[in-house]
């Protein structure tokens, strides 16, 4: 009984899917432009216009005044002295504006229909403009979409395990760490455009359920026909700017050349009124009376020649004013229609460009296709170029396109086009054709056509003779975050086998490890299941000092109960910022190796310069002594050079002289060092084979190997060194 809902479910679905398909013209939204917002502000903002003029024109003429009074007066002449009376009386009559007052009523009738104009001509602006807003938002929804696609298109290359195929050629050393990282870069940032499009299909849509009012569903945008506009093409549509000052300048013409009785007001009127007769004929009772009058009123102020002499200035200069705007703004809409009609033809010119370029593009790609097939080597990086190429090229004549309408479109505020002007000679690059390019790209990779088992490169022990090979290889490691979250970093093909890690921790990764050491035994654990050692490296040259000793061993006492396979001290005292002489600093390393020593669970190894081997260069110390003497079980000789001859005599005099202790050598390819003293500026042909030649030449019971200085910079050599 459940498959029923679920059948239904899926259905409704595709359903769904199918309707956010549909096709829709640009003809289709236009029916539904009567109801934009725009239009429909504009079109009340009319009617309330009219409703004013229609106030304005039914004040003027005829006006009905009236009162009615009440009041108490006494008279000298009533039957009793000084008696007073009650004196009502109501007067009612008409009057009719002349000479300023009638002018001004007519003026106000003017300005009221001078608005109704203006506002009528934004109202078929409003509609136009909607119309054209409304095709430049299908116009940027069209865009987007495309470009959505393209993007969807070569971010599944992708998804379809390119990333695999490119991460295995850079383990096999095939390809450069610079053109892996840009590889993935430009899936980065198609991801970035991915949301950038998503974002403004989305818009883009908002604006168009806005500009009709009504709710739009996502469609399949169609382009349509875009006529052609030549280069010395007229203006002929009179902008709604000019309209409107123009209305403005012929009111206020019409103003200044009918006006002639300003500040003078005034009317005739004819009056009727009637009251109680003073004195009353009879001290019972009032005796009514009646009269009317005739008359004719006038006011103006007593400074009236200077008041018409100042209002014909205003006038006159309100009049060159907006004459001047009208002239000002003529100018600047054509400067605009020809830098708009000007950036045009350079579109027009650029999709051409970009025709050719997508095309190159494209050819590009068919050229490397077919090399691809018959040679190796890195060919298959220039295909994967060549396919970034046509990505980014087809976006850019998207883009253009897309640019290139909406000039077509504000183009069409100016101009009148008609079909019989032709149509436009760059039609669009349909969807299919842009996107099958990178369709058989994806088909190509992911078939595995091409992706061939990547070759093995020589380890570094094994490419010397059967005797070097028993040699070991350590390495400093100072960001164990980046080796510890490495991926396949146990599984990978190493150039050089490392089989030591001596892992430095900052101070937050050793309070994380003290509080929860799982993470860090996890990784101990990985290595010492293929055959990997893992030590503890602290290299504060500070800790040398009595007043900073206590924090080294407590950092020896906090991770005390995580099983490393010894502790290696990295505290050199020439590096020590201290006014201690250089006696003293050697005295004072010496103790605190002691006292480490004495609290550490694992055996501790510590790193020296090649000074330290004799005692005539460690101020009369026999350092190898003392070392020994406080629990050091191996000596890492720090010995930067590349003279090896020097190096092998050094060591295998300390070797000799101390059987019992341990030895190895540490050798450089940090790029901070200059080229006689790192392996960092040489061709790796000469750096493995020297490290070659000191495995072998020091072979020794108790010589453990070479130490590289560092993890990272050997990494960053191996992959990236340009020699």
């Amino acid at each position: 009984m459940r498959i029923f809902p679920l059948l239904m479910l899926f259905l409704l679905l595709m359903l769904t899917a199918n309707a956010g398909a549909e096709v829709k013209t640009l003809t289709e939204f236009y029916t539904h432009l009567e109801q934009a917002a725009t239009v429909l502000k504009a079109k009340a903002d009319l009617e309330a216009q009219r409703s004013n003029l229609n106030v304005q024109e039914a004040q003027k003429g005829w006006e009905i005044f009236g009162g009615i009074s009440a009041g108490y007066q006494k008279s000298p002449f009533a039957r009793e002295p000084f008696g007073h009376f009650f004196d009502p009386m109501g007067r009612i009559g008409v009057r009719y504006p002349l000479l300023g007052s009638a002018e001004r009523q007519q003026r106000a009738i003017n300005d009221a229909a001078t608005q109704v104009k203006i506002d009528d001509v934004r109202l078929d602006w409003s509609k136009r403009l909607a119309r054209l807003f409304l095709e430049e938002n299908y116009a940027a929804y069209w865009s987007a979409k495309k470009m959505l696609a393209l993007t969807e298109a070569y971010l599944r290359l992708r998804d379809d395990g390119v990333i695999s195929i490119l991460h295995k050629r850079r383990e096999a050393g095939l390809l450069f760490m610079s053109d892996y990282l840009e590889f993935l870069s430009a899936f980065d940032r198609a991801e970035r455009s991915q949301i950038e499009f998503s974002n403004n299909r989305d818009q883009a849509l908002i604006r168009l359920g806005y500009l009709t009012n009504s709710e739009i569903r996502p469609f399949e945008p169609v382009k349509p026909v875009l006529y052609a506009i030549d280069s010395n093409t007229p203006i002929d549509i009179e902008q709604l700017d000019l309209k409107i000052l123009q209305a403005r300048i012929e009111n206020i013409q019409k103003t200044k050349e009918t006006e002639n009785w300003r500040g003078i007001d005034s009317d005739v009127n004819a009056t009727a009124f009637g009251g109680p007769a003073i004195p009353h004929p009879s001290p019972e009772s009032m005796q009514m009376g009646y009269g009317g009058a005739v008359g004719f009123n006038f006011r103006m102020p007593i400074e009236i020649m200077s008041v018409r002499k100042n209002e014909e200035s205003r006038l006159n200069s309100l009049l060159i004013s907006l004459r001047a705007d009208y002239t000002h703004r003529d100018q600047e809409l054509q400067h605009e229609f020809r830098a708009l009609l000007s950036s045009y033809q350079q579109l027009a010119q650029q999709i051409k460009f970009q025709h050719t370029r997508l095309e190159a593009a494209r050819e590009l790609i068919r050229e490397r296709h077919l090399r691809l097939k018959i040679l190796d080597g890195d060919v298959i990086e220039k295909y994967f170029q060549a396919v970034n190429t046509y990505y980014r090229v087809a976006i850019e004549n998207v883009e253009t396109e897309s640019e290139q309408w909406k000039l077509h479109i504000r183009l069409r505020q100016f101009l009148t086009l008609l079909e019989g002007k032709g149509r436009d000679i760059h039609p669009e690059i349909n969807l299919s054709q842009l996107t099958d390019p990178l369709q058989q790209a994806a088909s190509f990779l992911v078939s595995g056509e091409k992706n061939k088992a990547a070759p093995k490169r020589t380890s570094f022990s094994a490419a010397g003779n059967a005797e070097a090979s028993s040699g070991r290889v350590a390495v400093y490691v100072w960001n164990f975050d980046k080796l510890s979250t490495q991926p396949g970093l146990w599984e990978k093909n190493q150039t050089i086998e490392i089989d030591r890690f001596l892992i430095s921790l900052d101070q937050q990764q050793i309070s994380k490890f003290a509080a929860n050491p799982a993470p860090l035994k996890k990784f101990l654990t990985e290595a010492h299941r293929r055959g990997k050692k893992v030590e503890l490296l602290l290299g504060d040259p500070d800790w040398i000092l009595p007043e900073q000793r206590e924090k080294l061993l407590m950092i020896v006492k906090k991770l005390s109960n995580i099983n490393f396979d010894g502790l290696h001290l990295d505290i050199e005292p020439d590096q020590l910022e201290s006014d201690l002489p250089g006696k003293a600093r050697l005295e004072e390393l010496i103790e605190t190796v002691r006292q480490v020593s004495a609290v550490s669970p694992w055996p501790v190894g510590i790193s020296i310069h090649p000074r330290y081997l004799t005692k005539a260069t460690s101020f009369d110390i026999c350092v190898l002594c003392e070392l020994k003497a406080k629990g050091i079980k191996e000596i890492t000789v720090m010995y930067y050079a590349m003279n090896l001859t020097n190096i092998v005599t050094a060591l295998k005099s300390a070797m000799n002289q101390y059987p019992d202790l341990l030895f190895s050598l540490a050798q450089s390819l940090e790029s901070e060092l200059g080229p006689e003293n790192s392996y960092v500026h040489k061709p790796q042909s000469i750096f493995i084979h020297a490290m070659q030649q000191l495995q072998s030449q020091l072979r020794a019971p108790n010589f453990t190997g070479l130490v590289i200085q560092s993890w990272q910079d050997l990494v960053s050599y191996l992959h990236e060194n340009t020699f």
